[in-house]
């Protein structure tokens, strides 16, 4: 059996709270977007796809022990952006502000994981929290100015202290996320 898979970070209760409040205040616009829940809202450093059990285990082992090499570190949450533009946009995004610790274990994951045969991204690593995925545009012009008037939102900072192996349900109400495995940074490995 496959399970849907991705690795995460995850982000403080603040900076949910705070990203969950400026939607609030984005959805009375009515543009045809949907809005990523509060409790879904993560960093992905990599999305694994469907994987078997084997895999997994194969994975889990490698963030075990790579996770070790990596001490824990902060990340700042400021922006709000869209790929691919704010005027035309497929996905509206919360950025990450750009981090050399952050770079170096999306890097290291990716080099440690083709080892084990998991592909390599094509394009490179672009930390952002998904906030919502557009539908159409049609109605979208209020919010695109509301967007353009507040593209510069800082969501403050997030310690960055675990890696998580997660799991992604797809369900008719939207994706369900489950933690598989957490491996915290700079423990050393047992």
């Amino acid at each position: 059996m496959t399970q849907r898979t991705f690795i995460a970070i995850d982000i403080s209760e603040a900076q949910r709270t705070e990203i969950a409040q400026t939607v609030n205040s984005l959805k009375p616009l009515r543009a045809n977007v949907k809005w990523v829940r509060p409790e879904n809202l993560h960093l992905t450093v990599k999305f694994l796809g469907d994987l078997d059990e084997g895999v997994i285990e194969k994975i889990a082992l490698t963030l075990k022990e790579l996770s070790s090499c990596h001490s824990p570190f902060q990340i700042k949450l400021r922006t709000i952006g869209a790929f691919s533009s704010l005027k035309r946009p497929d996905i509206i995004w919360t950025g990450v502000t750009k981090s050399p610790e952050l770079d170096s274990l999306a890097a290291d994951i990716e080099e440690r994981l083709s080892l084990i045969g998991i592909k390599k991204e094509g394009r490179p690593f672009s930390p952002h929290l998904t906030i919502a995925r557009v539908k159409s545009l049609r109605d979208y012009t209020p919010l695109y100015e509301k967007l353009c008037a507040i593209s510069d939102k800082d969501f403050g900072v997030c310690d960055v202290r675990e890696i998580a192996l997660m799991r992604s349900d797809l369900t008719p109400g939207g994706a369900q996320y489950a933690r598989l495995k957490s491996f915290l940074l700079g423990q050393t490995v047992s």
